[in-house]
């Protein structure tokens, strides 16, 4: 089993515990963390946030931009295997995840958790690829300038749950959505993260009041099980 670290929400600043954090889960005294920023349309100021953040904890940094220009296998594949971290920014999820299977870096993830090769983690849409749908404010839920939600399906899916970022900003929609399906969804609010590491799944926050939760519907009942976060 690999490593993950998915982040509900927040700003870089303040997951910054968080961050520091998902830096020890590497092991290494200067890991190499690789950004991927494929749903922010590897935005510039985006990664160079990512590389003030990280290099000021220790971090060699580098990006991986597939939105922004075309890359060969072999420069995927080598940024891929020199990353220690896989970071994942937030952003519109459905183009992230077209873009990946565009040029097979979601199967490629789905080898690098398998074979433990790197602490794999994100924020919002970097938090979402890991499972295995999630509730999404993707543009193509959009109706004109009206932000709308739907499912965005087909991720990753090395957890079977539906995810919920943001949860304090969505938390009648997902609700609602969730009734949908046949699974339990996982709803995290900003600044709070899940972490897998050693087969153990656990729960961490950046601050005091963020909360973790499991959720499903058993017939027609949405029960609601709060998880205990530690605060970093």
């Amino acid at each position: 089993m690999g490593r993950i670290v998915a982040i509900g929400g927040g700003e870089l600043d303040t997951t910054h515990a968080i961050n520091h954090y998902i830096i020890s889960m590497a092991g290494k005294q200067r890991p190499t963390l690789l950004f991927l920023g494929t749903a922010s349309h590897d935005a510039e100021g985006y990664i160079a946030a990512v590389h003030s953040e990280f290099e000021g904890l220790g971090c060699a940094v580098t990006e991986l931009c597939l939105a922004a220009s075309a890359c060969s296998e072999d420069e995927i594949g080598q940024k891929l295997r020199q990353a220690d971290i896989i970071y994942v920014g937030g952003g519109d999820t459905a183009f992230m995840m077209e873009t990946w299977k565009k040029y097979g870096v979601d199967q490629k993830l789905r080898t690098i958790y398998r074979e433990d090769r790197a602490v794999l983690s994100g924020l919002s849409a970097g938090a979402m690829c890991w499972f295995r749908c999630s509730h999404s404010d993707s543009s193509i839920f959009w109706n004109g300038d009206t932000v709308g939600y739907g499912w965005v399906n087909d991720l990753l899916d090395l957890h079977p749950y539906a995810f919920c970022p943001h949860y304090d900003e969505r938390a009648e929609s997902f609700d609602a959505m969730i009734r949908e399906k046949p699974f339990p969804g996982l709803a995290l609010e900003e600044n709070v993260a899940f972490v897998e590491q050693n087969g153990q799944v656990s729960f961490l926050a950046s601050v005091n009041s963020a909360k973790a939760y499991w959720i499903r519907c058993v017939d027609g009942k949405l029960e609601k099980q709060e998880q205990p976060v530690l605060v970093i």
